[in-house]
């Protein structure tokens, strides 16, 4: 097997190097370009402009977190919302914080993992968590580069060129992001019965508070992603020894039938209301007064929700209850925020099924991110154009 480029004749570890970080971190990059570019077509259909999209992306890096915090943002919704919203659904980062922060050496000083835990996102993280020796700040910093870039350049084309495509290949297109959710949440929940009931649970939740008349009048999509998100993840923490048994597998189907029902029955009635609200969006400005307080408090919360574990703690989390709560509530706040949303992410009911029916069978058979998203883009493109004809 061939050594490490930075271990020495005598077998002696001399520290990952700047160029190796940068290696390491070309295939994320490439791949976060393709993933914000859906972000960035999304943006612009919501009403921003190509420099709001890409500001989002500079200053958060994060892609859960920035669809919540867009949807925020449209809605005019209130600081405290984008606060909660960011460190419900970003808490995975301070888990991670702790994680490399005890895989970290002595070159990454105190003031070197402030600067650069802004960077921690799940691939750079499981990169830099795999390598077999301790790595240093120059390694770290090399990770990060491409990754950032190719973040914020992909948001960047794709929000100016969201500002040209017509509106049905820029619709099709904005289903791209939950698509890539619906990779990361299925494959995961193909083999773990306790992660499937808590996700399928939060989309129930979810469903609740969108098709109810009074909940969807009063609480806010920010504030409905968070409570369906962290009740879903206690819920089955809870309960977590039974759902490892049979009774995670009744769960499981209940809730899937349960949804079934919402999406042929509930869904479709919904359809032109939703519409209607997009196209109002779509067809506004995000006033900077609301945007850039909004997007200061939203890349705030997420530096600190980073930054702190990784500054101040080193040791693990020991009890199984809040372990369990940070490894299911990445799970449970992506299906809250997949689910019903990509029902209306093109602005037809049937095109939008179409695209997340492909892709379920996709993340399924555990494609990577990059083909989930672009096959229900396609899906939802060739059904719509379809359409168009019928």
């Amino acid at each position: 097997m061939a050594k490490d480029s930075s271990v020495t004749e005598q077998g002696s570890f001399q520290g990952y190097t700047l160029g190796e970080g940068v290696k390491d971190g070309l295939p994320i990059g490439l791949g976060y370009f393709s993933v914000s570019f859906t972000f960035g077509i999304l943006a612009v259909s919501k009403g921003l402009s190509w420099l709001q999209a890409s500001l989002i992306s500079l200053f958060n890096v994060t892609s859960a977190g920035q669809v919540a915090g867009l949807g925020i943002m449209v809605s005019a919704g209130g600081i405290l919302a984008m606060i909660v919203s960011q460190i419900i659904i970003n808490l995975r980062y301070s888990l991670m914080g702790i994680a490399l922060s005890q895989k970290a050496d002595k070159t990454m000083t105190p003031l070197l993992r402030v600067l650069l835990s802004f960077a921690i996102t799940d691939e750079i993280f499981g990169v830099a968590v795999s390598k077999k020796y301790e790595f240093g700040a120059r390694y770290f910093f090399g990770l990060t580069i491409l990754p950032i870039i190719g973040w914020v350049a992909g948001t960047t084309v794709g929000a100016i060129l969201g500002r040209v495509f017509p509106d049905f290949l820029t619709n099709a297109l904005a289903i791209g992001i939950y698509g890539m959710f619906v990779s990361i949440v299925l494959p995961k929940a193909k083999h773990d019965k306790i992660i499937l009931t808590g996700s399928l649970i939060s989309c129930v939740i979810s469903c609740v508070f969108f098709f109810t008349p009074v909940l969807a009048q009063n609480v806010s999509g920010g504030f409905a992603i968070i409570i369906a998100a962290v009740v879903s993840a206690l819920i089955v923490v809870f309960l977590r020894k039974q759902l490892a048994g049979k009774a995670g597998l009744v769960a499981g189907i209940l809730m899937g039938v349960l949804l079934i029902a919402i999406i042929l029955f509930m869904a479709p009635v919904h359809e032109e209301e939703a519409s209607a609200v997009a196209a109002d969006v779509s067809a506004g400005k995000l006033d900077n007064k609301i945007f850039i307080p909004l997007l200061i408090v939203m890349a705030l919360t997420t530096y600190l929700v980073r930054m702190i574990p990784f500054v101040l703690f080193r040791k693990k989390l020991e009890k199984p209850a809040v372990k369990a709560f940070f490894d299911y509530i990445p799970y449970t706040v992506l299906s809250a925020m997949t689910f019903p949303a990509i029902l209306y992410a093109t602005g037809s009911y049937i095109s939008a099924l179409i695209g997340f029916a492909v892709s379920l069978v996709l993340g399924f058979f555990e494609k990577s991110l990059l083909t989930v998203a672009i096959g229900a883009c396609l899906a939802s493109l060739v059904s719509g154009v379809i359409m168009m004809y019928i």
